[in-house]
């Protein structure tokens, strides 16, 4: 979502790919590989798939690249990428279209390192000892105070509430300086790249009872902190993606339901 949001990255490459079909778009927010496979060759490289990179545009970069056949490594290596890849869907692509149309043009300095407001002190221990993105789910129970905690304001959150906030900022990055509007548009697109949160999405496209998504997150995660797990998970859904999530109840059960 950070090189969307600095439009380094073109989330119209989706409409590229769905003109010359036989394609799939995957999102993969960690991954930094130049890696391209034709068949049984694969080439390791450091060029983007740029027309500079590719010498189709002039100047062009200097880049250097490597062939290798492929081999049970290099398939390990696509196996545990695509393991980790959330599949782009149409309406993953009008929703996150949306989405950067609401936020401004973000400079790169605002991302990542840069990216916590100065009054926001950093949590006990660091985002490497964290649990990292393809495992991560939101620990704050109040989605509401994430906004407040980015902002700084930490004076009138609970002890609990300013942890998991601070814990969970660490992960999604947001740059500096959005709006609160901006900012949920902006924790709303990388809810969106979860890997974890994608497969209960894909789980509740059938409308699930608590219990069904309750026992679903229990292979995720700490069978000790399922329901409070749960239950966290469903409010930031309904919170940052209403347009995708619902839930309603019946029949003394929350029915949860992801609509595409």
């Amino acid at each position: 979502m950070d090189e969307l949001a600095c439009r380094v990255s073109d989330l119209d490459v989706w409409q590229t790919l769905c003109a010359r079909g036989n394609s799939q778009l995957l999102l993969i927010r960690d991954l930094h590989a130049k890696y391209f496979r034709f068949d049984a060759e694969v080439i390791v490289s450091s060029c983007n798939i740029t027309g500079a990179a590719l010498g189709f545009k002039q100047p062009s970069n200097l880049e250097i690249a490597i062939s290798v056949e492929a081999n049970a490594q290099t398939a390990a290596f696509e196996a545990y990428v695509a393991s980790l890849a959330v599949p782009v869907t149409q309406e993953m692509y009008d929703a996150l279209r949306r989405i950067l149309e609401s936020l401004p043009p973000i400079p790169m300095s605002a991302i990542a390192g840069d990216a916590s407001p100065p009054d926001i002190l950093p949590l006990p221990g660091s985002r490497s000892a964290s649990p990292n993105w393809s495992h991560w789910l939101p620990t704050c129970r109040t989605p509401e105070a994430l906004f407040d905690a980015y902002c700084g304001r930490l004076a009138d959150l609970t002890h609990a509430t300013r942890n998991a906030a601070l814990a969970d900022l660490l992960h999604i990055e947001p740059p500096v300086g959005l709006s609160r509007d901006q900012f949920e548009s902006f924790v709303a697109g990388t809810v969106h790249s979860s890997p974890l949160i994608a497969k209960l999405a894909a789980f509740a496209i059938t409308p699930r009872r608590f219990g069904e998504m309750r026992e679903l997150l229990r292979k995720f995660n700490r069978p000790d902190s399922v329901l409070a797990d749960w239950q966290t998970v469903m409010r930031w859904l309904l919170h940052f993606a209403p347009d995708r999530f619902s839930m309603r109840v019946a029949t003394y059960s929350e029915i949860f339901e992801a609509k595409w």
